[in-house]
């Protein structure tokens, strides 16, 4: 039976108002659970999650709170337990309870996640797996959710970023719509009785009204479908996600944010996992998508850049080269080559490593700040531009038979 997430408000021992979330298999089993809490008085309601997939902040704080549960002497089974019964994302409660189950059947909790095959990576994985054996996996999870955070706060900077231009070019768009549909053909109207040869912009721009209120509904539909096809289609392909990622790569500042997010990320993680005690051949291969035959789930979709470039890494390295000297300029610039020959020759890559991401963070956050003060002016630009071509096309005709009469 499907578990569902019910929306509930009761009565605690001191009749004090008691509400919240709580999943259960069905509505009598939710009053059950609350009743064993001690809460009276209570009112159910189905609380639909139309999204159930979980956010990253959401699976991130599921492994900072698993960490604090380790860390306070709790034994892993019973922290999980603990997380399953507090947690109201449907799929991840559900993960948790996968989770458990795999861990009663005799695998370690790596193996657990790793059949499981979704919301980590196989870095995190590979990091549980030594903090298994090395009786640190409080201080892993604790990295891990660290991590994903800072992850976490640079998305959320882009995507606040990119909130502003967005609904400034929607605006712009709808009007220039409604300028289109509304305006347009009344300018039309009085043209019409003008026996006078049109400018060329005017009569393209009469066209275009004529053809968006013919064709209005048509074009309606036709987005709606290309929306829900691409929704449903093009959005999880790995395919469509590499060609986008390869657009984004031949743009000036967007490139130049998405080579530095790349080589931050993979050198914070490969920090992390060198510091964790993984050798490097195996901390270079956990960068590589690899699925396995009794993995549930496939794993998920990797940079293509970066899947070539370790490749190339582990090649040479293989061959008996030094890490330093196996790295290409697409990765790595020669200014931090410099600083991981230094790193390695001195026996301390992870650390030279952290702080290449120090490093390079800073200049990947100037970027960020480029970007945001660019887009503002741009965007007025593009408002400017489109309404200044309709009202430019509709009262050039006008300008003329002025110029006419004089």
């Amino acid at each position: 039976m499907a578990k569902k997430l019910f929306y509930y408000r009761a009565r605690n021992t001191l009749e004090q108002l008691q509400k919240g979330s709580i999943i259960a298999d069905s509505i009598r089993a939710a009053e059950f659970q609350l009743m064993n809490r001690g809460l009276t008085n209570i009112k159910l309601q189905q609380n639909w999650q139309f999204n159930n997939k979980p956010k990253n902040a959401e699976i991130s704080a599921l492994l900072n709170q698993l960490a604090i549960l380790l860390q306070s002497a709790i034994s892993l089974k019973n922290s999980l337990q603990i997380l399953q019964q507090n947690c109201t994302q449907l799929a991840l409660n559900e993960w948790v309870e996968q989770l458990l189950q795999s861990i009663e059947s005799g695998l370690s909790f790596s193996q657990s996640i790793e059949r499981q095959g979704k919301y980590l990576t196989r870095q995190e994985i590979q990091l549980i797996q030594v903090g298994e054996m090395t009786g640190k996996l409080a201080l892993v999870c604790g990295k891990i959710a660290s991590h994903r955070n800072h992850s976490l706060a640079l998305q959320r900077k882009l995507q606040k970023i990119m909130l502003y231009p967005s609904m400034v070019l929607g605006i712009s768009l709808s009007l220039t719509l409604m300028l289109l549909l509304f305006i347009v053909p009344q300018f039309a109207e009085m043209y019409q009785s003008n026996n006078s040869e049109l400018p060329t912009l005017t009569r393209v721009l009469l066209a275009m009204s004529n053809f968006l209120r013919e064709e209005l509904y048509i074009l309606l539909l036709l987005s709606l479908f290309l929306g829900l096809f691409y929704h449903l289609k093009f959005k999880q392909s790995p395919h469509f996600k590499q060609q986008k990622a390869r657009i984004i790569a031949l743009t000036p500042i967007f490139g130049k944010i998405q080579q530095l997010s790349r080589l931050v990320n993979f050198s914070q993680n490969l920090h992390i996992m060198l510091q964790a005690g993984v050798p490097l051949n195996q901390a270079l291969n956990s960068f590589l998508p690899r699925a396995q035959s009794w993995q549930i789930k496939s794993p998920l979709t990797s940079d293509a850049v970066l899947d070539g470039e370790v490749k190339s890494i582990l090649q040479w390295v293989s061959q008996g080269y030094a890490f330093s000297d196996s790295i290409s300029s697409r990765l790595f610039p020669m200014e931090a080559q410099q600083m991981l020959q230094i790193g390695e020759k001195s026996g301390k890559l992870a650390l030279m490593l952290q702080h290449i991401a120090e490093n390079y963070q800073e200049k990947l956050n100037h970027q960020i700040d480029l970007l945001s003060q660019m887009l503002e002016p741009l965007m007025m630009v593009i408002i400017g531009g489109l309404i200044g071509i309709i009202m430019m096309g509709m009262y050039l005709p006008i300008f003329n038979m002025g110029s006419v009469v004089q």
